[in-house]
């Protein structure tokens, strides 16, 4: 049985990674606090170089999760040495223990819309991977950073590194689910993250689809979304109102069509979101 290194699988998405693992992996959880399923624990800090090169031996991948999750609570220094040095020491003890695959949390942030201080608009829409990346925030950066981090690494060691570009994660649990009915009635003030989301259980089941992957020099970001925008209101029309200026390909934001793409994850990775809005409220974790 293949042993998986999930850091930050204490966290929100880390719970659901982690359930999506342990029946076909032996999971080891590295964090600063217990998990809650029964699986092997280190707890420890991402900072803590020396340590992790111990904890990655006998590692055959690493689902990297652990980082700040936003730029809004934390000093921009803080989010750049966590997410950045934090993924380098992963990386760095992955590849002197010659771990095979490190599969990272990235995130949509790496479009620069999300967090922005300045205008900053889709050049088109559904976006894909070749749009630009223009973060402007600390969180944003780190990603980009990172993603960086993860193609010199395959270039060096010929280590997998598969980067999941998640908006943001909806979970089925009472308290999260009472702050996204309030998102859904203020659309409007949210039209940075362009009305994506991904269901925390489509998300865990990427992860576990990436582990499956056996190609060895390779290095992939993929944009992970749900099919569909969270409002319920017509793509179309959601882009003609908040961005007047992006362009919309013929035929290509169908309905409530997301304005985030995931045809290449779903033709390179074999991905299909399973779940909906709907089945974010009806679900009970």
């Amino acid at each position: 049985m293949e042993t998986i290194l999930v850091t930050g699988g204490s966290g929100l998405l880390g719970r659901y990674v982690v359930r999506a693992l342990r029946d076909k992996y032996r999971v080891i959880v590295l964090d600063k606090i217990p998990p809650e399923d029964s699986v092997e624990y280190h707890e420890g800090n991402v900072l803590d170089l020396p340590f992790l090169i111990e904890k990655t031996q006998g590692i055959d991948a690493i689902v990297h999760l652990a980082a700040i999750p936003h730029p809004l609570d934390h000093p921009a220094e803080e989010v750049i040495n966590l997410n950045v040095m934090g993924t380098f020491n992963m990386l760095e003890a992955a590849a002197r223990n010659n771990v095979r695959k490190f599969v990272f949390a990235s995130s949509e942030s790496t479009l620069g819309f999300a967090f922005a201080e300045r205008k900053n608009h889709p050049d088109y829409v559904p976006v894909d991977e070749d749009h630009p990346l223009r973060p402007q925030d600390p969180y944003g950066m780190s990603k980009v950073l990172c993603e960086e981090m993860c193609k010199t690494y395959t270039r060096r060691y010929a280590m997998q590194t598969l980067c999941f570009r998640m908006p943001w994660i909806w979970v089925p649990e009472p308290e999260e689910q009472k702050l996204y009915r309030t998102l859904i009635d203020e659309y409007p003030n949210w039209y940075k993250n362009l009305w994506a989301f991904i269901h925390g259980m489509d998300a865990a089941d990427a992860f576990a689809l990436a582990l499956e992957r056996e190609y060895r020099e390779e290095q992939r970001s993929w944009f992970i979304t749900a099919d569909d925008n969270w409002t319920g209101v017509a793509s179309i029309k959601l882009v003609r109102k908040f961005f007047p200026e992006t362009i919309i390909y013929k035929n290509r934001l169908p309905d409530t069509k997301s304005l985030i793409a995931n045809y290449k994850a779903k033709t390179e990775l074999g991905f299909r979101p399973r779940r909906t809005v709907n089945d974010v409220f009806n679900e009970i974790a």
